[in-house]
């Protein structure tokens, strides 16, 4: 039984014989289950935050890979070649040095946005850590407080 006690009960019946019977009792929640259910929904939230920043780290990752690759194309053209941008469905004439300029801003851009998704995410997930050893803790105590009841 979650939550409950086991209880020994006397049911005397019409006979001489006397009836035991277990029979589980569900208990109050106490300030420690409360604090246990607090602490797992912070942690489920917690990971939930990281799935998140997860998912957004591997779009920047798409990103890069594909501003990298537009980069590497651009420093293998002719300073005089034509560049054209893609804007909505029209195609513009651009410069080369204008192109390279935009994707590397982007690729600054990208850049400094994993940097600062790393270091949320390397955050969350310290606290995901301290928050399962809370958790960790908090199930310890119940089990101890349980098994003393049980004796």
């Amino acid at each position: 039984c979650n939550r409950r006690a086991w209880l020994l009960r006397w049911f005397p019946s019409n006979s001489h014989t006397e009836h035991f019977f277990f029979d589980c009792v569900m208990s109050a929640p106490t300030a420690a289950d409360a604090a246990l259910d607090q602490a797992l929904k912070e942690y489920r939230a917690l990971q939930k935050e990281v799935q998140t920043l997860q998912a957004s780290r591997a779009q920047f990752l798409t990103q890069l890979n594909e501003n990298d690759m537009v980069k590497k194309e651009l420093e293998l053209l002719e300073d005089e070649a034509e560049v054209f941008k893609l804007i909505g469905p029209v195609l513009v004439k651009q410069e080369k040095n204008e192109a390279s300029s935009n994707v590397n801003k982007r690729l600054e851009f990208i850049n400094a946005e994993m940097k600062r998704l790393d270091s949320t995410l390397e955050s969350v997930e310290k606290k995901g850590e301290e928050k399962r050893k809370k958790i960790s803790e908090l199930q310890a105590m119940q089990g101890s407080k349980q098994s003393v009841a049980n004796k």
